[in-house]
């Protein structure tokens, strides 16, 4: 496992804050990306937050503005965050395609335009699957960031598949992959999709050929040229990703243009298998990752919005049930509970009030399992850049 540490920079609004770039490499050769948002001063009691987006995004969808900046706002409350992309999504590995799409929605990100310049090595898969994020990309990053800190463990927050890896990587029923685990946030993460299915579910369904066709000619992301430009243009499939009354429509013209990414064929298979058949499974379908959920005994906190058509509350809810952590939290975010807006599945990270409702909840929830004085204080020393 190699790493590679990119320039350094000032936070705006926290000049303690640095940004950086780090990259590494999976046991099957694939470039994965880190950013770093280190604190200042770093808190002996506060283990290093891992962000993982979800499906079709990457590592910017944590720090698309300011205001709707999950990984600044941790960072300035002391902890040491690192957004990682996952495999297909910039500025990791992905395919020259997926590269070259993005510049058709105005993404002009210095990191794209590295990536274009100089990784044409890692530019030559075609496909991965959701089985890869689990068996690579995950332990990769936990390893790479373990390393980097010299910590025995980090808190993973994942947002809907960000967060489904996890839960299958920690069903897995191995004690040392639990110990690395401090606790785990599931922000709006389906295990399963139950029938009777929802609207945008059912126009999934209906339009899967047509949306294969589309896909191999421009492209998954392609809709997001248009959300770049226009914001939100309320397609059925937009209603499965967010509230479009609890987004900022600068906010959306910013995620389709700087964290928008390319669906693979094989990611598409298992998302139809998973609409079809109610559970989450490997792509040979030899593996059911709904059913190891009973296996898994890390802390949990459960994020859902009430209006969410991906993850909707009854499902997190049914996963919540599942798990068997004494240690476990769940939280419904909507106006029945006195919130301003009802959540959909992006806006739980990129609401309108999401920085004022929904942040609080997951800092009170690292703090409550911060590191213990009796717990050891390092493991590793830590990478010297």
């Amino acid at each position: 496992m190699t790493a590679l540490a990119g320039a350094g920079c000032n936070a705006p609004g926290n000049a303690s804050l640095t940004v950086k770039s780090y990259y590494t490499k999976t046991p099957d050769g694939i470039t994965l990306a880190l950013r770093r948002y280190q604190p200042g001063q770093l808190s002996s009691d506060k283990d290093p937050v891992i962000l993982c987006h979800g499906l079709s995004y990457n590592q910017l969808f944590w720090d698309l503005k300011d205001e709707v900046s999950l990984a600044r706002y941790l960072s300035q409350s002391g902890y040491d965050v690192w957004s990682l992309s996952l495999r297909g999504a910039c500025p990791s590995s992905q395919p020259l395609t997926s590269a070259l799409r993005k510049l058709g929605h105005f993404n002009l990100e210095p990191q794209v335009l590295l990536t274009l310049r100089k990784r044409w090595a890692d530019m030559k898969m075609t496909d991965w699957s959701v089985d890869d994020h689990i068996d690579h990309d995950v332990p990769t990053a936990i390893s790479f960031v373990r390393a980097e800190t010299g910590r025995r463990q980090v808190h993973w927050i994942g947002h809907s598949m960000g967060g489904m890896i996890m839960f299958a990587y920690l069903g897995q029923q191995n004690p040392k992959v639990t110990r690395q685990i401090k606790s785990f946030v599931a922000a709006a993460v389906p295990m399963a999709v139950f029938h009777p299915l929802s609207k945008p579910f059912r126009f999934l369904l209906e339009a899967k050929k047509a949306l294969k066709i589309g896909s191999k000619i421009v492209g998954s992301s392609a809709p997001a040229a248009a959300g770049a430009i226009f914001g939100d243009i309320n397609t059925p499939m937009d209603k499965l990703f967010y509230n479009s009354s609890n987004m900022d429509d600068n906010i959306i013209r910013t995620m389709f243009q700087k964290a928008q990414e390319e669906i693979s064929p094989s990611q598409f298979k298992q998302l139809l298998d998973m609409v079809r058949n109610e559970r989450f499974r490997s792509l040979n379908k030899k593996v059911d990752y709904t059913a190891v959920l009973p296996a898994v005994t890390v802390p949990t906190c459960f994020l859902v919005g009430t209006v969410d058509n991906m993850a909707t509350p009854g499902a997190v809810r049914f996963a919540y049930r599942q798990i068997h952590s004494s240690d476990k939290q769940f939280f419904l975010f909507g106006r029945v509970n006195s919130h301003r807006r009802d959540y959909g599945h992006d806006d739980i990270i990129l609401g309108k009030h999401a920085r004022q409702e929904v942040y609080p909840t997951i800092l009170d929830w690292l703090d409550q399992h911060k590191r213990k004085p009796h717990e050891d204080e390092l493991m590793l020393q830590p990478a010297r850049n």
